[in-house]
C-alpha cells in the first residue's frame, strides 16, 4: 500500500488504428504546447542499439500483457509505452534507475544513452514519415509533453533531457485548484495529436487535486497498403479459433504481389508494404500447434530476426479485416518484468523533482487497431502521473487461423504496434 507521498503515476497510454484511410488526413503537428524545445541532434551511432532496445521491450511487454489474456485478441504499442518510461528513467535514481534500464534494455548504463539513442530514432522516423499524407505516403508523428503543478519545481538536469532528447515542454497546469478542468485539458492535447481517436486518455477520477505532474507521448500512424485489396473481392469465409471452433469473417483479397516472406520453425510470415516504402506489416501464422507456441519463442532475437530476415517473394494473401481496442493496465507487467521498486515507497526520482516522495502507481495503456482493404490509422499515447501516496508459382498466405502482426519500420527494425487476432469478429475485451 503506497503511503501518503507523491507518486509518480504512468497513466493511460493509448494505440489506435483506424479500418480506412481518411481522403483528407487532418495535419498533426510536431510535440508543441508553447514553443517546441530544441531538440539534440539525432546521433546515427546510437541509432542500431535503441533500436535493438525497442525490439526487447516490445517483446517482454507484449508477452506479459499477452499472457493475462489467454485466448483473446491483444494490441499493443510498447513504442508509445518505452518512450513514456524512459522520460521518466531521466528522473531515477539508484536501484529505481538501475531497473528501470533493464526493463527498456538500455544499451548502456551510462546517463543519456538510452535518451539520447530514442532521440536518434525518433527523429529517423520523423524526418521519413511526419510530412507525409497518409496516402501515398505514410504520415508517423509523435509528441511529448510535461504537465507540472503550479507551484512543482523540476530540476534543470531532467527538464533539459527531457526537452532536449524527447521535445517535451513543461506545461504548467492548475492541479489543485482545477483538476478535472487539468484533465479535460490533456485529453484535448492527446486527441488532437491521435486524429481524435484517443478522446479522454485520462478517464474521471484519475487526476486528482493531489496530482504533482504528467507525462505524455503520443504516437500518430495513417498508412495505405502499398497493395489495396480488392473491396469487391472481400467476402465472408471461415476462420478457425484456437479452440477449434469456426467464425465466418470478412476476408479480403488481393493479387499476387511482391512482398517479404520468410519460414521459420512451426510458422510462417509475411511483410505487407504500406504505400511510399518504409513502414509494413508483418503477419505470423503458425503452421502447426497453436499461436501460443510461437508466442512463447518471442523474444528480442525472435523479433530482430522476424523483422530483418524478410525476402521478397510474390504472394497471394488474403487477410480479415478487423477492428479490436484493448485498455489495460501494466503496472503488474512492468514490475513482474523487473523494475517493482519503482512502484514502491523505496522508488528513487529524487533527479526529477525537489520533491523527495515520488514513485509510479500504476501505468495504463490503450489500444485501438483496424484494418480494412485501404490502410491502417494508428495512434498511441502515454503519460505518467505524480501524486501524494508473387506470381501464382509462389506462396499463397491465407490468414485462416489466429494470427499475430507487427507494424514496423523496415529500415530500423523497430516495432511500433505488436497484437495477435484470435477472433477478427472480436472488437474490444469482453
Amino acid at each position: 500500500m503506497v503511503s501518503r507521498r507523491s507518486v509518480l503515476r504512468a497513466v493511460p497510454l493509448a494505440a489506435a488504428a483506424l479500418a480506412a484511410v481518411p481522403t483528407a488526413p487532418r495535419r498533426l503537428g510536431r510535440a508543441s504546447i508553447s514553443t517546441d524545445p530544441v531538440r539534440v541532434p539525432p546521433d546515427p551511432a546510437t541509432m542500431q542499439a535503441a533500436a535493438t532496445a525497442v525490439r526487447g521491450f516490445t517483446a517482454d511487454l507484449y508477452r506479459e500483457l499477452a499472457s493475462t489474456r489467454v485466448g483473446g485478441n491483444v494490441v499493443c504499442a510498447p513504442y508509445s509505452v518505452g518512450l513514456a518510461l524512459a522520460m521518466t528513467r531521466a528522473g531515477a535514481g539508484s536501484t529505481t534507475a538501475d531497473e528501470m534500464d533493464a526493463v527498456l534494455h538500455a544499451p548502456d548504463p551510462r546517463p543519456g544513452t538510452l535518451d539520447s539513442g530514442l532521440n536518434t530514432v525518433d527523429q529517423l522516423l520523423a524526418d521519413r514519415y511526419q510530412d507525409g499524407d497518409g496516402t501515398k505516403q505514410p504520415r508517423l508523428t509523435t509528441a511529448n509533453a510535461l504537465w507540472t503543478r503550479l507551484d512543482l519545481e523540476l530540476r534543470a538536469g531532467f527538464r533539459d533531457t527531457v526537452a532536449g532528447y524527447y521535445g517535451a515542454a513543461p506545461h504548467p497546469v492548475d492541479f489543485r485548484g482545477a483538476p478535472d478542468a487539468a484533465r479535460q485539458e490533456i485529453n484535448t492535447w492527446v486527441s488532437d495529436r491521435t486524429n481524435t481517436k484517443i478522446p479522454e486518455l485520462l478517464p474521471s477520477g484519475v487526476v486528482g487535486s493531489d496530482t504533482s505532474l504528467i507525462l505524455t507521448n503520443t504516437t500518430y500512424l495513417m498508412a495505405a497498403w502499398l497493395y489495396p485489396f480488392i473491396a469487391a473481392a472481400t467476402t465472408a469465409q471461415p476462420f478457425t479459433r484456437d479452440d477449434g471452433t469456426i467464425v465466418d469473417v470478412p476476408v479480403m483479397s488481393g493479387p499476387f504481389d511482391p512482398m517479404g516472406y520468410l519460414e521459420g520453425d512451426g510458422w510462417r510470415a509475411v511483410d505487407v508494404p504500406y504505400a511510399g516504402g518504409g513502414l509494413a506489416m508483418a503477419i505470423v501464422m503458425p503452421t502447426r500447434d497453436d499461436l501460443a507456441a510461437v508466442e512463447a519463442n518471442l523474444d528480442v532475437t525472435w523479433l530482430g530476426a522476424l523483422l530483418t530476415g524478410f525476402r521478397s517473394a510474390t504472394v497471394q494473401l488474403r487477410l480479415p479485416r478487423w477492428t479490436f481496442r484493448l485498455p489495460a493496465e501494466l503496472g503488474a507487467a512492468l514490475s513482474s518484468l523487473g523494475m517493482p521498486t519503482a512502484f514502491t515507497p523505496a522508488a528513487d526520482f529524487t533527479g526529477m523533482s525537489t520533491d523527495p516522495s515520488l514513485c509510479i502507481d500504476d501505468v495504463v495503456h490503450e489500444t485501438f487497431i483496424a484494418v480494412d482493404e485501404k490502410g491502417t490509422e494508428a495512434a498511441a499515447a502515454s503519460a505518467v502521473i505524480v501524486r501524494p501516496p508473387s506470381i501464382p508459382q509462389g506462396p499463397q498466405f491465407f490468414v485462416n487461423r489466429p494470427f499475430l502482426y507487427v507494424i514496423h519500420d523496415q529500415t530500423t527494425g523497430v516495432p511500433l504496434f505488436l497484437g495477435r487476432v484470435h477472433d477478427p469478429l472480436v472488437t474490444g475485451p469482453a
